[in-house]
């Protein structure tokens, strides 16, 4: 199972004369990593392929059409597979600024914020998936849209420790 969230910690094990640093990375699940998908995708054109032959010698030869047309669906729909969970939200958070990156199909988007005033923002319940945002000062930018109620309980929960860690 691929792990979704991605945590370092630069504390560097409490020593209290090191900044503060974290980092925190969210990744949407895959059931197949991109290499294994055209993997797949190679395969069944072979398969594909073997078969149109077998039916074009037998006498079928306009069903070999369909097999190409079944085959360049499949293959698209797994590139728009890969291209949807190529998403990574980064967050950081330092003594002097909480970062917030995305990039999702080739967009990407930062904001900042003053740590002193961040707020992470979450109504929902480990049943209820609610949005996941972080806040200040009227701006805010949703995080984890592909997490599920239960990982965005415990996000949340993290950063806003880390940043009560950071206020005190």
């Amino acid at each position: 199972m691929a792990q979704s969230i991605t945590i370092n910690d630069a504390n560097n094990n409490g020593e209290a004369d090191k900044p503060l640093g974290f980092s925190m990375i969210l990744r949407p699940r895959r059931s197949a990593d991109p290499k294994v998908a055209y993997i797949l995708c190679g395969w069944l054109g072979f398969i594909w392929c073997a078969a149109g032959i077998l039916f074009t010698f037998m006498g079928g030869w306009p069903i070999v059409g369909f097999f190409g047309a079944e085959f360049i669906f499949i293959a698209a729909m797994v590139r728009i597979f890969i291209k949807r969970t190529e998403v990574v939200e980064t967050i950081e958070i330092t003594p002097d600024n909480v970062s917030v990156s995305k990039r999702d199909l080739g967009i990407n988007e930062t904001k900042n914020f003053q740590p002193y005033w961040a707020q992470v923002h979450f109504n929902g319940s480990p049943t209820n998936n609610a949005a996941l945002e972080i806040r200040s000062h009227g701006e805010a930018i949703e995080i984890g849209k592909f997490l599920s109620a239960v990982e965005k309980a415990r996000v949340a929960n993290q950063l806003g420790d880390i940043l009560r860690r950071l206020k005190t």
